[in-house]
Formats: structure tokens, C-alpha cells, sequence
């Protein structure tokens, strides 16, 4: 194999890029009969891994406005997929739970990912660890790159 050059990393890269946003637009089927966008299952990711969860720690983890949050979850509950509830009647505080096709969702997208990290272990397993660190700080020197990018 020749040389790596500079331009062949950055193509893979921005073909990676591109994927990753092309994605992110996407609709994806984690189980049958319920399809989300990404922020969507991320939503319901956070709920099922926040116990108890409301829309203002929602709105702090994912940097999103508290009014996105509960348009979302607002989404979500017509689905059927996260109900609302509160400890006492009196409580302001609303918090939210999973519903059954909920957790059937959020358990699909577990296995969406772990279907795609078991690819990509398989192949790391194969390195040693001095091109697994090499990979690794690869990526965290790019990444700081991109942090000193305008715009």
C-alpha cells in the first residue's frame, strides 16, 4: 500500500461527515410500526436512562430549549411512546416514563447500535494496541481541529 496522504483521510472523512448528517435526517425504523428521527430516540434514550425524568433536566442534557423539549416529548406521547405523570397532585413538576411500545423503540435502537459497534470491535480486535491508541488519537486530534474552525 502507497503512502496515506492528507487528502485521502480528509475524503474519508467527509464522506463519513456527510453520512452522519444524511442520517441525522432520516427517519429510522428501530422496531416494527415505529419510526423516529434521531433527536427523537435520543429523547426517549435520555428519558428511559433518566429515572425519574422531566423536561427541564431533558432540555439542560441534550442543550435544547425547554421548548423544543416538550414539543418533542408532546410528539412523542401522541405516538404513544412516553406518558406523563407527577409524584402528587400538587407538584409542579412533570415527569416522564416510557410507555411498552416506548421501551420496544428504545431497546430496537440499543441493538441498532450494538448490531454496528459488534462490526466495528470485530475489526479493532484484529489491531494491536498501538494502532487502536493511534486511531484513537487520530480522531481527538481532528476533533480539536475542527474545534479552531470558524463558523
Amino acid at each position: 500500500m502507497g503512502k496515506i496522504v492528507f487528502a485521502d483521510v480528509e475524503c474519508v472523512m467527509v464522506r463519513l461527515f456527510n453520512r452522519y448528517m444524511e442520517l441525522s435526517k432520516r427517519k429510522h425504523e428501530y422496531c416494527e410500526g415505529i419510526a423516529l428521527y434521531p433527536s427523537e430516540i435520543h429523547t426517549l434514550e435520555y428519558i428511559a436512562l433518566s429515572n425519574p425524568a422531566n423536561l427541564t433536566e431533558i432540555a439542560v442534557q441534550m442543550v435544547l430549549s425547554k421548548g423544543a423539549v416538550s414539543k418533542m416529548v408532546n410528539k412523542l406521547e401522541r405516538l404513544g411512546l412516553v406518558e406523563r405523570y407527577k409524584f402528587h397532585e400538587k407538584q409542579k413538576d412533570i415527569y416522564l416514563h416510557l410507555t411498552e411500545s416506548g421501551v420496544r423503540a428504545y431497546e430496537g435502537h440499543k441493538q441498532y447500535h450494538a448490531t454496528m459497534w459488534n462490526t466495528l470491535s470485530a475489526y479493532l480486535d484484529q489491531l494491536d494496541d498501538g494502532k487502536r491508541y493511534a486511531i484513537l488519537e487520530f480522531l481527538h486530534e481532528y476533533l480539536q481541529c475542527m474545534h479552531t474552525l470558524q463558523g
